[in-house]
């Protein structure tokens, strides 16, 4: 099976599902888009490396992912050519499902990510990630169990990126925490969780 995870920046992807792209990427084709590096904005200046060191902390190789160079902030003007980047995508490679940030998003490169991302992947199967941050009414339908050594693989991800750790959302207790609030929900030690956006069975 083939899928695709979005994110509008270095981060957004192993915040939300680095654990199930832990789960996923040693039996199925796995391919992550970065949209923005962020390298911009002030605090962020050798971000791009940060991520390249996350990837390699979760096991995922350079030739599986791609980080572009969107403006950050300024996803909403840059649309039609995020769209074309994913029917390129939807055309070329295929994908069976998309894992993308919740289209109720507050934060306008996320909330635009993921409306391009619907609009183009009609015919495959969709869910969305937590961005604790920028979803405040986020619902979980979807519970996905990571067992202490895949979180633990997520947290080491995180602990890459030194320039964002002035973020309160990049307390790893934190990440702990709502990682066993996840899994309590359904019985799991600990978890993410997902909405779905549609979801088809092949």
């Amino acid at each position: 099976m083939k899928i695709m995870f979005l994110g509008a920046h270095p981060d957004d992807i192993e915040l939300g599902a680095a654990g199930l792209l832990v789960r996923l990427k040693d039996k199925n084709e796995i391919k992550l888009l970065v949209f923005s590096d962020c390298e911009e904005q002030p605090g962020n200046q050798g971000i791009t490396k940060e991520f390249e060191k996350s990837m390699e902390a979760l096991g995922i190789g350079k030739e599986h992912y791609r980080l572009l160079n969107i403006p950050n902030t300024k996803f909403p003007e840059n649309a039609e050519k995020i769209r074309g980047i994913l029917e390129e995508e939807r055309e070329n490679w295929k994908p069976d499902i998309i894992v993308v940030h919740s289209i109720n998003n507050i934060h306008q490169d996320h909330k635009t990510l993921a409306e391009e991302a619907v609009r183009i992947f009609r015919n495959q199967s969709i869910i969305m990630y937590e961005d604790v941050k920028s979803t405040p009414r986020f619902q979980p339908v979807a519970f996905v169990s990571l067992t202490e050594e895949q979180l633990e693989k997520k947290i080491r991800s995180l602990e890459c990126y030194e320039t964002q750790k002035r973020r309160y959302y990049f307390d790893m207790e934190f990440i702990r925490a709502l990682a066993k609030v996840r899994g309590k929900q359904m019985g799991f030690d600990f978890a993410e969780g997902f909405e779905v956006y549609r979801f088809a069975y092949r």
